[in-house]
């Protein structure tokens, strides 16, 4: 642990059980830093820093250098000051973006300290950026159209067994959206008979996602998108590795973009948002930069009429806690990429039937 002056840095590993993966990738293990931000007095503001190996552009020991080089007199300032707007603008001007990770932990931590000293949760503060006419900065409660928002839960996509396993425990648990990702290269036959698996189990009721991370083929890309198409996915994200947004203009599937908003230019994500097959954006602070950078990319995607929806990047307890409040700032009716995993234990936001709930508790409502 550092403790260069107003604000504390720490390393955290944490085991993940089952090991998490992907198309390209598998984790085992979570290397986090963790970042508590406060002043001679009064309370801290927490914030996490992760990068994803294999995932996100930045990586661990660079957030590390970044954050434990931030002068110290600008934090013991920025700690004192209470507007969500000068804070996210002081955390950009700090850290550049191509640092994202780290941007999103000093992000969090200040604002949460904000949230604490304004007696408001910080979704609350978030909602109030990211939807200003119906969230009042100078509002003393939460307001009553604060809504509840879904969850989707992951389920391994290549065990059909496991899956269903899986899926009537999460049930149980009040979750109806699940998620599973597919290929590399193309839409196995295991996969394909767990999400058949899963559709003739449990009904049209429930949504089923995918998701390729840009490891389906060119030449059989038709092949899988058909294939998908039959299980009536609420989306599929990243079929296509840097794919042009006219080569899946006329995808049968609903389609998502997540890994590759990371590198994406505004002149190519508005290409993207011209497609009708593009539905959703799917947002990742921990890799897209942060909270402002995210409720950027929103506002964007809502222009055009699409959807914003909050996923985790596997970071721990504190990361878990900021993605829910972006989630329940940004509200909307598709369910957040957010049902957590043994090692994003959390009191707050807390769930309840298979939803976060609009928490009225000051701050993150998570610390180490």
């Amino acid at each position: 642990m550092t403790s260069p002056g107003p604000f504390l840095l720490r390393r955290v590993e944490r085991r993940l059980d089952p090991p998490q993966r992907n198309a390209h990738s598998t984790w085992s293990e979570r290397t986090s830093l963790e970042l508590a931000l406060g002043a001679a007095q009064g309370s801290l503001g927490w914030g996490e820093a992760a990068p994803l190996p294999g995932y996100s552009q930045d990586g661990v020991h660079e957030a590390e250098r970044t954050l434990a080089g931030l002068p110290t007199a600008t934090l013991a300032a920025l700690a004192e000051v209470d507007d969500a707007r000068t804070l996210l603008d002081a955390a950009a001007a700090l850290i550049p973006g191509h640092q994202p990770a780290a941007r999103f932990a000093l992000e969090t931590a200040l604002l949460d300290r904000a949230a604490q000293r304004a007696g408001r949760p910080l979704w609350f503060t978030l909602a109030a950026l990211a939807r200003p006419s119906a969230y009042a900065a100078d509002a003393l409660v939460a307001p009553a159209d604060a809504q509840p928002v879904e969850l989707c839960a992951l389920l391994p996509s290549g065990d059909r067994s496991a899956a269903l396993a899986l899926a009537r425990r999460h049930l149980a648990a009040g979750v109806t959206c699940f998620k599973l990702k597919v290929g590399p290269d193309h839409l196995t036959s295991d996969q394909n008979a767990t999400l058949a698996g899963l559709r003739a189990e449990l009904g049209a009721g429930v949504k089923l996602r995918a998701d390729a991370n840009g490891s389906l083929s060119a030449a059989g890309l038709r092949t899988s998108l058909e294939q998908l198409a039959a299980h009536e996915l609420d989306f599929l994200e990243e079929p296509l590795a840097g794919a042009e947004p006219e080569r899946l203009a006329d995808s049968p599937c609903a389609l998502a973009l997540d890994e590759s908003l990371q590198r994406m230019p505004p002149a190519a994500l508005a290409r993207w948002l011209a497609q009708p097959a593009l539905r959703v954006l799917v947002l990742k602070p921990t890799a897209l930069g942060g909270l402002g950078a995210c409720i950027e990319l929103a506002r964007a995607a809502r222009a055009h009429g699409r959807e914003a929806v909050v996923s985790h990047a596997l970071e721990g307890p504190i990361g878990w806690a900021a993605c829910a409040h972006l989630a329940l700032a940004l509200g909307g009716t598709r369910a957040a990429g957010l049902w957590p995993l043994a090692h994003q234990a959390a009191a707050r936001p807390r769930i309840e039937g298979g939803r976060l709930v609009p928490t009225r508790e000051p701050g993150l409502g998570a610390s180490a």
